[in-house]
C-alpha cells in the first residue's frame, strides 16, 4: 500500500484526483492545503502546509511514497506581492522538489501546460517548462503529464469560456480564436495520474494529454453555445488584438486579471498534442472535443461559479526577484556579497554589522537598528543560505519572517526572496517607502551580480 502526497490537493484537479485514488486504488493520500481541514475517510489526511516553506513540506512529505505537484501561483499569496507568477512557481517547484530529494521519494508526478511546436512562447508556458525542468533536476524520474484546456464543472478555464458564450450575445472572434486546441475533461487527467501512479513503465516519461479530435477556440465557443440552445452571432476578425481581447474576456468573464492575462497570452499558439507523447494505457480510452464539453456542460448544471480568490493575511509581504547567478559564485557566496554591497551602495546612510550568526542593518549609527537578520545554518546549504527576521524599527514581531538566497535551474539564476514579512511601519506609508526601496535595492544588487558576471571585482574582493 502506497502512500501518495498531494500539492494543490483542493484544486480543481487534485480533487478529482483524490476522488478516483479513493475509489480505484488502496492506496492512502496525504493531502496538503494551506487551511486546516478534516476527513472522514480513514485513508485520507488532511496537512496544513505553507508551500514557500521548504520546513513544512519536509514535514508534509516524509511519509511520502508518490508525491504529485498540482500547484501554480497566479493569485496572490500575501496582501503585498513583490513577484511576478513565474518567480512564485520557480520557488514553489524548487521547495517542493528540494523535499522529495531529502526523502527520496520514488515516483513524483507533475501536471503542466502543453506546449505548442511553434511560436514563441508564452511566460505562463514558460514558467510551466521551467518548473518541469526543476522537478527532474531533483527527482530525474518525474512524470510529466501537460495538458491544454481542463475541462470541467469547477474549472476556471472553463467557466471564462461558459461565461463569454451566456453573457455575450454578438462575440468579436480575433484571430487567435481560430488556432487549433485540444481540450480534455477533468476525468481523464485524474485517470492518467491514477494509472501512472507506481507504474514504472510511466517513470521519466512526458506525455500530452487531450481529447481525440482537435477544434479551434472558435468552434469550441460555437458549440458550447449550441449544446447550451442559446442563439449567438460571431464575428470573425482578421487580428489578434491580444491586449484588447485579454481586457474584454477578463471584464465579461469576471475572471481576475492574473488569471485571464496569462492564459490569452497563451492562446495564440497552437495547443495541440504531438502525436508520439499522448498517453496510452489498456484502462484508458479517448473522448472527442464534443463529448468531454457536453459532459462538462451537464455537469456544470449552468451554476453561478465563483472563480477562487487566496485569501491572505493583511500586512503581509512577499518579494521575489530573480537574476543571472555569476559564474563560480553559489548562494553562500552571494549572501556574503549582498551583506558586503549594501553599505558599499548606501553610504553613507547605511551601516551594517555581521557577526556570526547576526547581521545589523543601522541609519547612520549602530543605536539606530533598522532592521536585524539571524542567519540560520541549520537550515542553510552551499545553494541556499536562510535569514530570520529577528527585530529592529522597520519589522513587526514575527516568527516566520526570513530572507533567503537560493540557486534555482542547475545554478542559471539566483532567486533572493522575503517571505511572510510583517512590517512596523503604518501599511500604506510602507507601501511607497520601504517597499520601494527594497525593490529598488534589489534591483541594483541584480545589476551588480550581471556586472560581477561580465568581469567587474566584487565587494568581497575588494575587502
Amino acid at each position: 500500500m502506497k502512500t501518495v502526497t498531494i500539492a494543490g490537493a483542493s484544486g480543481f484537479v487534485g480533487t478529482k484526483i483524490i476522488e478516483l485514488l479513493l475509489e480505484k486504488t488502496d492506496h492512502n493520500i496525504i493531502a496538503l492545503s494551506r487551511s486546516k481541514k478534516d476527513s472522514d475517510n480513514p485513508r485520507l489526511k488532511w496537512r496544513q502546509a505553507d508551500l514557500f516553506s521548504v520546513l513544512d513540506l519536509e514535514k508534509a512529505l516524509k511519509d511520502a511514497d508518490v508525491a504529485i505537484y498540482l500547484v501554480h501561483s497566479m493569485q496572490p499569496s500575501a496582501h503585498l506581492d513583490q513577484a511576478n507568477f513565474a518567480n512564485y512557481d520557480l520557488i514553489l517547484a524548487d521547495n517542493f522538489g528540494r523535499a522529495c530529494a531529502k526523502f527520496g521519494i520514488k515516483q513524483t508526478l507533475y501536471l503542466g501546460g502543453l506546449i505548442p511546436k511553434r511560436g514563441d512562447l508564452s511566460l505562463h508556458l514558460k514558467s510551466r517548462l521551467e518548473v518541469e525542468e526543476v522537478l527532474r533536476e531533483y527527482a530525474p524520474e518525474t512524470t510529466i503529464f501537460r495538458a491544454a484546456m481542463v475541462l470541467g464543472k469547477e474549472g476556471s478555464s472553463f467557466h471564462i469560456l461558459l461565461n463569454l458564450v451566456k453573457r455575450l450575445p454578438v462575440m468579436p472572434c480575433p484571430a487567435w480564436t481560430r488556432m487549433p486546441t485540444s481540450p480534455v475533461h477533468v476525468d481523464k487527467v485524474a485517470l492518467a495520474f491514477c494509472l501512472a501512479i507506481d507504474n514504472k513503465k510511466h517513470f521519466g516519461k512526458i506525455y500530452d494529454l487531450c481529447s481525440s479530435n482537435q477544434v479551434s477556440y472558435y468552434a469550441l465557443l460555437k458549440t458550447a453555445s449550441k449544446i447550451l440552445g442559446l442563439e449567438r452571432r460571431f464575428i470573425n476578425v482578421n487580428l489578434d488584438f491580444i491586449k484588447l481581447s485579454k481586457l474584454w474576456v477578463k471584464t465579461i468573464s469576471g475572471a481576475p486579471r492574473r488569471l485571464v492575462y496569462p492564459l490569452v497570452n497563451s492562446l495564440k499558439n497552437e495547443m495541440v498534442p504531438a502525436p508520439d507523447m499522448k498517453f496510452e494505457s489498456e484502462d484508458y480510452e479517448y473522448e472527442t472535443v464534443e463529448q468531454a464539453l457536453k459532459r462538462a456542460l451537464e455537469e456544470s448544471n449552468l451554476h453561478r461559479y465563483r472563480f477562487k480568490t487566496r485569501s491572505v493575511e493583511r500586512k503581509t509581504v512577499r518579494s521575489v526577484q530573480r537574476t543571472l547567478l555569476p559564474k563560480d559564485m553559489d548562494a553562500k557566496d552571494v549572501a556574503k556579497e549582498y551583506l558586503a554591497w549594501l553599505p558599499v551602495a548606501l553610504r553613507p546612510f547605511l551601516i551594517v554589522t555581521v557577526n556570526e550568526h547576526y547581521a545589523h542593518f543601522s541609519l547612520f549609527h549602530r543605536g539606530f537598528r533598522l532592521l536585524s537578520l539571524r542567519w540560520s545554518p541549520e537550515r542553510s546549504e552551499a545553494t541556499r543560505q536562510l535569514f530570520y527576521i529577528k527585530g529592529g524599527m522597520l519589522a513587526a514581531p514575527q516568527d516566520r519572517g526570513r530572507l533567503e538566497f537560493r540557486e534555482v535551474l542547475n545554478g542559471r539564476y539566483m532567486l533572493a526572496a522575503i517571505h511572510d514579512f510583517y512590517p512596523a511601519l503604518p501599511w500604506y506609508f510602507y507601501i511607497f517607502s520601504q517597499a520601494l526601496v527594497h525593490l529598488m535595492v534589489m534591483k541594483l544588487f541584480g545589476r551588480h551580480l550581471r556586472l560581477i558576471s561580465e568581469g567587474k571585482r566584487s565587494c568581497l574582493q575588494k575587502s
